[in-house]
């Protein structure tokens, strides 16, 4: 047989799934410590909502708290939820769908409830029988006894988490809330849909995923939270995005946390990537606004909270976890909220209204398409979300300037350089290289005497302008950590005005 004959007959039965990296939950960026309710040292009662840990929850309302990490966090800096309570006005229930691990169905702070109930697998069926438990499939949709959604790791319809990260992700959204036990979920009048991927019993590849994307939308759901990925492409998958994009769902999904850049190809991951109009794939910030973990891209066109944000963990357990895990439900939930409100509009409409309520965010753009993070209040209203100042830069002065780290930076230390435009009222720098570890390495771009800074950056850019200096004076300051390094950066211009 001739060679070419035999190297095709080898790749072509080869199994399809050979060279192809499961999907995974994205593993969160950083972690808290443990907390329990004989952690909690004082009463919320009187308050709303009185859930113990609430102060915690700084992605709900943020008053200028620290975090569970113990960082000071700016007021306003949230998702808005606290205004979002008082307008949301919903006309019909609209199913969400939580593709993870499942949820802690046993959980203190969890009430089920907040469970989409499937019409067909509940009730008495011909016999007596409770069709919740008949082992039949009563309602002739190829899954036997699927109450609350299905586990597609052990084919059955039991949906309690024995991983984790599901019950994180999902408390976010649905933990009981005003209870006077642990936390506040965004919104417990939303109905949930449960769609296990992960667990003990087995790892879904992607024909498997692409069933379990397929479930939810052929049974109602009209959002699927998604935070799980991979470097895998497949057109399996593809398929079942576009299949829910042909049923009329928005598919949210979390961009990831290793800092990539999901434009450059060697750095694809999945399924943000697949380049679907119906996602909307969400990156993090923190209590500050800032983001440091995320992956970026021209593919992630909002952010919301996603840093230390405070949730459950299975057996009565409380943690902060940071990911864009934490973030993607958050957008989730909020874009249920604006459907059930506006039960006859469409997912374009839902996804317009929650970029268009989003608050633009100085600095954020470098790693989100707009530098838009969520702000349920507006997307509930309509309403136009906070807008940085436009600026004509074709009537800028320029000048050609050099201003570089060394290359590679010191580990361990700080550089610190000033740059002054005289007679400059605002100014901005055209970086030619950026090159900043993304693990405990930042370079800021701070002005004299003020606080917070006018831009956070890690991470490997190519050319690209800084955001706008207001004054004649910043500080560069890089700083490291004692363990891997990078180029630095290297400035050739600087753009400004003198109006």
């Amino acid at each position: 047989m001739p060679l070419f004959a035999i190297l095709l007959m080898l790749l072509f039965s080869s199994p399809v799934n050979a060279a192809e990296v499961p999907c995974q939950p994205f593993e969160p960026a950083d972690t808290g410590r443990e907390y329990t309710r004989s952690d909690i040292t004082r009463s919320r009662e009187g308050m709303f909502p009185n859930d113990p840990f609430f102060e915690k929850q700084w992605h709900l309302e943020n008053l200028g708290q620290a975090d569970d990490k113990g960082q000071t966090g700016i007021s306003g800096c949230d998702s808005a939820m606290r205004q979002a309570w008082n307008l949301w006005q919903p006309k019909k229930d609209i199913i969400l769908a939580i593709v993870d691990s499942g949820l802690d169905l046993k959980h203190e702070d969890i009430d089920p409830a907040i469970l989409w109930v499937n019409p067909g697998e509940s009730g008495p069926d011909a016999d007596g029988n409770d069709k919740r438990s008949n082992g039949i499939d009563d309602d002739g949709n190829g899954f036997i006894d699927d109450v609350h959604g299905y586990n597609f790791v052990r084919k059955t319809g039991d949906i309690q988490d024995d991983q984790y990260h599901g019950t994180h992700c999902g408390a976010i959204i649905g933990a009981t809330a005003n209870n006077g036990v642990g936390v506040t979920g965004m919104n417990t009048g939303l109905k949930i849909m449960i769609v296990k991927i992960f667990g003990l019993g087995g790892t879904l590849y992607s024909e498997e995923v692409a069933r379990a994307v397929r479930y939810a939308v052929d049974n109602g759901a009209k959002v699927l939270s998604n935070s799980y990925g991979t470097p895998s492409f497949t057109q399996a998958m593809q398929d079942a995005v576009r299949y829910t994009h042909d049923k009329g769902a928005l598919f949210v999904c979390a961009s990831g946390n290793s800092r990539k850049d999901l434009d450059n190809p060697e750095e694809k991951d999945y399924p943000s990537c697949y380049g679907v109009p119906n996602q909307l794939v969400v990156g993090a910030t923190d209590n500050r606004d800032l983001s440091s973990f995320a992956n970026y891209g021209s593919m992630v066109e909002i952010a919301a909270p996603g840093q230390n944000i405070f949730s459950l963990m299975p057996k009565n357990v409380y943690r902060a976890f940071s990911g864009t895990s934490q973030a993607c439900p958050q957008v989730a939930a909020a874009a249920t909220m604006v459907w059930c409100q506006n039960p006859d509009w469409t997912w374009q409409q839902v996804k317009a209204a929650l970029l268009n309520g989003a608050d633009q965010v100085r600095g954020l753009g470098r790693y989100v398409k707009g530098g838009l993070r969520l702000n349920v209040a507006n997307a509930l209203q309509n309403k136009t979300g906070k807008r940085l100042p436009e600026q004509d830069f074709s009537k800028w002065q320029s000048e050609d300037r050099v201003i570089e780290s060394l290359h590679p930076y010191h580990n361990g230390k700080e550089d610190r350089q000033t740059v002054k435009v005289p007679g400059a009222t605002r100014f901005r720098l055209h970086f030619s290289r950026i090159e900043v570890n993304h693990h405990g390495d930042l370079l800021r771009i701070c002005v004299p005497g003020i606080e917070m800074p006018v831009e956070t950056i890690n991470g490997v850019f190519g050319e690209g302008w800084s955001e706008v200096v207001e004054g004649d004076t910043a500080e560069l300051l890089l700083s490291s950590d004692q363990y891997v390094n990078g180029f630095g950066y290297r400035i050739d211009r600087i753009q400004f005005t003198t109006l």
